[in-house]
């Protein structure tokens, strides 16, 4: 065992702190949700602050159900003063972000008390223990990565859905679109499959739904990827197109 763990922090310092945890903010984005149900969130905002207390185990908070995070004071958040402030060895900034889901189902927060990190209330919504599997991956597009939540994401009939299908079929459902890497809103999406550094085999698909769909965890774990705007998709166990 000792070997196993000295092998493991070997490969942990090759990465940057600001990889490593964007490697576990990949997995973890836009999976939370402060309710045991909620409908209509879609086009809704949020952010997250990822807090490494050490190598292995990172906070997640994060604002949605509380406020919108604020562009101005989400402008002016630095992860040298959050990483002051919350004793913390590093801290990742994720978002803005914006729901692409309409609800979800059967869904719980770690911590319900509320906490002020940089200006904005932000709740403590899960803990990620880092995984060699991860670490490994990195953040590169396209690669899946597993999530630990209950979660069931629900999607209207009459809205519109994206959908990524790599070589073999499988199709991933896009359920939050980041700002982070260029400007985008919900009406842009329609023509993100011509901007899509897709890898070779992969296809973009966008439609309206004719009946509602529900997209839930298998086992209590859900696979997710991003694309390389940092668009999160979970796989969907058929195309709902």
């Amino acid at each position: 065992m000792l070997k196993v763990i000295k092998s493991l922090h070997s490969v942990l310092m090759r990465f940057s702190p600001s990889i490593k945890i964007t490697i576990l903010a990949l997995c973890y984005s836009a999976s939370l949700a402060y309710a045991a149900e909620m409908d209509n969130i879609r086009g809704k905002r949020y952010c997250e602050v990822i807090v490494a207390k050490n190598r292995w185990t990172l906070f997640v908070y994060n604002s949605f159900g509380l406020n919108d995070c604020p562009a101005k004071t989400w402008s002016k958040m630095s992860p040298e003063v959050l990483q002051k402030e919350t004793n913390a060895a590093w801290v990742k900034l994720n978002g803005p972000r914006y729901w692409i889901i309409d609800g979800f189902k059967n869904s719980h927060v770690l911590n319900s008390e509320p906490k002020m990190l940089g200006g904005i209330t932000m709740r403590e919504a899960g803990v990620l223990h880092l995984g060699l599997s991860e670490i490994m991956k990195g953040a590169t597009p396209y690669l899946t990565h597993t999530v630990h939540r209950h979660t069931t994401y629900v999607f209207h009939a009459n809205s519109r859905i994206y959908e990524l299908v790599n070589p073999q079929g499988q199709v991933y459902v896009m359920q939050s679109y980041s700002v982070q890497k260029k400007p985008q809103t919900e009406e842009s999406l329609v023509n993100l499959g011509a901007q899509l550094k897709l890898p070779a085999g992969w296809r973009f698909k966008t439609g309206v739904l004719k009946d509602e769909k529900h997209l839930p965890t298998l086992n209590d774990k859900a696979i997710v990827i991003q694309d390389n705007y940092s668009n999160t998709y979970q796989e969907a166990p058929h195309d709902f197109l």
